[in-house]
């Protein structure tokens, strides 16, 4: 058992149905025991790329060389951390939930967060939440429900103590690594690519698509 771990989770895919929004939507928590490498991993990937991107402060999948997300991905390979993902094709999706995005949203993530919680084993966790939305209230409700999942799918015998919140990806390293983990498992779902998955695949310990 772990006294503390870090959470970070961030989505890839959009919350809408048109004919042109993503036909996929997907949710990933990095878990690590150590959030510093996660930072690390960051830092080193921008100095060695960060510059030929125009001087990125922000490293984000999406509109990244392939080469600096490679670099990311294999950076977080050498760390301890471990992977939850989940993930649905919006067409299947249920009609209370296609009818209001952030519950959509809020289901995902809890659903994540319980496969998560039911595979560590940790005293403290510490949940931190890329911030999409911009109403506290709306926040305010999905940390109390995913500090409820944790407590109700815990592994072992005791609750861990659990704190969430949500914080700007710009601000987190650790947000954006997860960025890049939703970003590969969304590439290999929506474009049929799987290398930049195969990078991290030995860190996914549980990758669902729930429809």
């Amino acid at each position: 058992m772990y006294d503390h771990v870090g959470v970070y989770i961030d989505e890839s895919g959009d919350l809408g149905f048109s004919s042109r929004s993503s036909k996929h939507l997907v949710i990933a928590a990095v878990t690590t025991t150590e959030p510093r490498m996660l930072s690390r991993v960051v830092r080193r990937t921008r100095r060695k790329l960060g510059t030929k991107d125009g001087g990125l402060t922000e490293l984000k999948f999406n509109g990244n060389r392939p080469l600096l997300r490679r670099s990311l991905l294999e950076g977080l390979a050498a760390t301890d951390s471990w992977i939850v993902w989940g993930a649905v094709v919006k067409s299947n999706t249920p009609l209370r939930l296609k009818a209001d995005k952030n519950e959509l949203y809020r289901y995902l993530v809890r659903r994540v967060v319980s496969d998560l919680s039911r595979r560590t084993f940790a005293k403290e966790i510490q949940v931190l939440i890329d911030r999409r939305s911009t109403e506290p209230m709306a926040r305010r409700l999905l940390e109390n429900r995913v500090e409820s999942d944790i407590t109700s799918h815990h592994a072992g015998l005791f609750p861990p103590a659990v704190r969430v919140g949500h914080q700007d990806s710009a601000n987190s390293e650790g947000l954006q690594v997860a960025d890049h983990v939703a970003g590969a498992v969304f590439q290999g779902l929506e474009r049929g690519d799987g290398s930049y998955l195969a990078i991290i695949a030995d860190k996914v310990v549980h990758g669902e698509v729930y429809w």
